[in-house]
């Protein structure tokens, strides 16, 4: 087991040279470029080897066997199957699974994805991502969210794009949503973050924001921390904290809520639905459509993971009228977006 998992690291890693470097012989087509942010470094040599070890580090490189085992799962958790865009199991010419390698994003559907700069959501249709559609494709909620929804359907645990976009949440009606559209309006929106140029002279692959100063400093002059102060109180505990330590306390706030709405129960994500218990752990089989939306959108805003970086305005909104839905009143002592 321990050989045939190195053997399939050697094979990946043959894979990337050959997409950064190109093959042999008579293949005469123009090979994906490995740096989607830099042109100018095309041609230039490339550090392969600093390159695969940012993503064998990354969380790209590890399999996920029980999703990529599932028929539509597949597309998404196997780099060869997404690059095919292959949604069904039997559509695989092998039998085994590989991670999100290179041929996942600088080969077929990737590429396209890339060229094309816009992509189809669950919350919306042609969305403008730049290269960023290649991770929105994925990184999004996989169902239309709908407080109507019987089967009480969740966010997928990677539903970034929902944010980002200013599309997803389940909303209250007759109450206007918005979107932070500095943040939301980012030249290639996840890849203009996520990415950034290294010092070696690639596209960080580690898929992190390696550097808070790189990435925000053009509108926030001087960052260190992307937990800024907020511009205001917003989960009402009497102060002003950082715009990350807000959201922190409105999801909390939420889910205490949410806990006391059903004396002492409890709720979660699982088997792709939002599951509710009573305070004996029972699973609970009918809930008010007002719970089912406080779950939503609160599990919407933790899957996320940026605690509303991606779209300060909107993230807020989800969850304070989360919170009134559910209590029929603002949250007590905060300043409402």
């Amino acid at each position: 087991m321990h050989r045939r998992k190195w053997l399939l690291f050697g094979l990946i890693l043959l894979f990337s040279v050959i997409v950064v470097a190109g093959c042999g012989g008579n293949n005469d087509e123009e090979q994906p470029d490995p740096n989607p942010q830099n042109g100018n470094n095309q041609g230039e040599a490339l550090d392969i080897n600093a390159l695969t070890a940012q993503w064998a580090d990354s969380s790209h490189s590890n399999i996920l066997l029980s999703p990529a085992q599932r028929d539509n799962c597949v597309v998404c958790h196997d780099g060869g199957a997404f690059a095919m865009n292959q949604t069904e199991i039997a559509e695989l010419e092998r039998d085994f699974f590989i991670s999100i390698d290179c041929r996942a994003c600088h080969t077929g559907q990737g590429v396209e994805l890339m060229e094309a700069g816009t992509v189809t959501l669950p919350t919306a249709e042609n969305v403008d991502g730049g290269l960023g559609a290649l991770c929105m494709s994925c990184h999004n909620s996989r169902k239309v969210p709908n407080i109507d929804d019987e089967g009480r359907s969740a966010p997928h645990y990677s539903s970034q794009a929902d944010i980002a976009s200013g599309t997803g949440g389940i909303r209250i009606e007759g109450f206007e949503y918005g979107n932070t559209s500095a943040h939301v309006n980012i030249d290639d929106t996840c890849i203009g973050c996520h990415m950034m140029e290294t010092e070696e002279g690639f596209a960080s692959h580690t898929f992190k924001v390696d550097s808070i100063e790189d990435a925000c400093s053009q509108c926030h002059q001087d960052i260190t921390d992307a937990n800024l102060e907020a511009g205001g109180d917003y989960d009402g505990d009497g102060n002003t904290e950082g715009f990350q330590t807000e959201v922190e306390g409105l999801l909390a706030l939420l889910s205490e809520t949410i806990a006391t709405e059903l004396d002492g129960g409890t709720f979660e994500s699982g088997q792709g639905a939002v599951i509710f218990k009573d305070a004996s752990g029972t699973e609970m089989d009918e809930v008010p459509n007002e719970l089912y939306q406080a779950g939503y959108n609160h599990l919407l805003v933790s899957n996320d993971g940026s605690l509303g970086i991606h779209n300060p305005t909107l993230t807020v909104q989800l969850l304070q009228q989360s919170y009134k839905a559910l209590t029929g009143e603002d949250v007590p002592g905060a300043e409402m977006k």
